[in-house]
């Protein structure tokens, strides 16, 4: 997991990858000093140019869980784009916001991200289709049009609110437990110091599981089922073997039977068994539904899996595999976010008190109504976005360029306006929460 990387002042890191304005009537003349000064790709300073050297430096030193301090380290060394090899990727990283929005600017209606091998490769060797984190192009835009309906609006977004807030009555009424139980006696009250990440990380596969599939996998019970303690095992070792295995070519692992490889697959292969009992129940009841024997009830949201099959606009393989992938992408992107802005609220305690008295005060005048409720409450919204804006960095978006795309900069006022020619590489750009295709995640994490 990447964590952020807040922007300080910095010589290296202040400058600007936009050309200067061009005044009226000099555009010939400035597109000529554009491309006079334009460096080659080669020229984009590097932390090293052998990817499988690095690659075992990284091993060895652990570099992986620090992974954001490293970056943070090469931005303030080597400037605000640096090339990064690490086995057989080649990757240029950016910080600025005005070069990310270059690079978005570039990519039209059909922006080409990095496709995740090791997702991929399993989706391939187990002839599962593909989801919209693995798609591109024309396929990519299609399906996420239909799942924007279903996740993103506004309107979608409140449908999630009673099932959000019934799995957050339960991750609070978790850790009061966990405060009574194990707590001290501090000044008449009982104090707990924890580690948040297991609890939020528990929270949030429920959460997206109850948005996603319409139903609870018991998580939050006294007793948590077998098939729901191997459901987290799953998740988290599908996340934990994606990073390593970003960098290494999984069709060899694949054919090595490489232990790395075995233990990413077989999480894949529970998590997409989870996914295909929930889609079989869900397309069951349907059935049912459809032949009249049991009514549905009235304004109640079933889930966006109950949502995509009524709407009937993706075949049921294409249903799974964007659930699925929404699932395992929206857990992170929940948990994470939250963590921080806890602990953002934590280091600021006049904060805390703001929000958390507006949060009572919304709260007592909703009755009983959460999206009243979140409404009356936009200082939790703002420290949530706020967060997301400064800290919560932490997803890499990988963009692929499809042509050559020309970037100036320059280090100070004395320095002239440079450029580089760049191929087709993977662009990492270090953005503001957007998640890499859909971040159901961030909404969930907001609501």
């Amino acid at each position: 997991m990447i964590s952020s990387v807040r922007p300080v002042a910095c010589p290296a890191l202040s400058r600007a990858l936009s050309f200067p304005a061009v005044c009226p009537g000099d555009e010939g003349a400035g597109k000529a000093e554009q491309r006079s000064n334009v460096r080659s790709f080669q020229q984009i300073p590097h932390t090293g140019s052998n990817g499988w050297i690095n690659l075992l430096r990284f091993w060895r030193e652990g570099t992986f869980s620090q992974l954001h301090k490293h970056m943070e380290e090469s931005f303030h060394t080597l400037g605000p784009i640096y090339r990064q090899y690490l086995g057989s990727q080649c990757i240029v990283n950016i910080f600025l916001p005005v070069d990310i929005g270059e690079l978005y600017r570039s990519e039209g209606l059909h922006p080409r991200r990095m496709t995740l091998e090791p997702w991929a490769t399993h989706r391939e060797t187990r002839k599962h289709s593909k989801g919209v984190f693995l798609k591109n192009g024309a396929e990519w835009r299609s399906d996420r049009l239909l799942l924007n309906k279903e996740l993103l609006l506004s309107s979608a977004v409140y449908r999630f609110l009673p099932l959000l807030d019934d799995v957050a009555r339960d991750f609070c009424r978790s850790l009061h437990r966990k405060i009574q139980t194990e707590g001290r006696e501090e000044h008449e009250q009982r104090s707990l110091t924890l580690d948040p990440s297991p609890d939020l990380f528990r929270f949030a596969l429920e959460a997206s599981c109850h948005v996603l599939y319409g139903e609870r996998i018991g998580l939050f019970s006294s007793e948590p089922s077998q098939e729901s303690e191997r459901f987290i095992w799953a998740v988290k070792c599908m996340l934990a073997t994606t990073q390593p295995l970003l960098h290494l070519p999984p069709r060899l692992l694949l054919r090595l039977h490489a232990p790395l490889w075995t233990q990413h697959a077989t999480a894949w292969d529970h998590i997409f068994s989870h996914a295909e009992a929930r889609v079989l129940k869900g397309y069951q009841r349907r059935q049912v539904q459809a032949a009249g024997a049991v009514h549905s009830s009235a304004g109640q949201f079933a889930g966006v899996l109950g949502q995509l099959m009524e709407k009937g606009q993706l075949p049921l393989e294409l249903i799974k595999a964007n659930i699925t992938e929404l699932m395992a992408g929206g857990v992170d992107t929940t948990a994470v976010p939250l963590q921080f802005a806890l602990f953002e609220l934590a280091r600021n305690p006049d904060v805390q008190e703001q929000v958390r008295a507006q949060v009572q005060e919304s709260w007592s005048q909703a009755a009983g109504n959460p999206k009243k409720a979140l409404q009356g409450a936009p200082l939790l919204k703002g420290t949530l976005k706020e967060t997301l804006r400064w800290d919560i960095n932490m997803s890499k978006e990988s963009h692929t360029l499809r042509k050559k795309v020309v970037s100036c900069w320059h280090h100070s006022a004395e320095v002239p306006h440079t450029g580089y020619h760049t191929p087709e590489l993977p662009y990492t750009c270090w953005d503001s929460g957007a998640g890499v295709f859909i971040s159901s995640g961030s909404e969930s994490g907001r609501v």
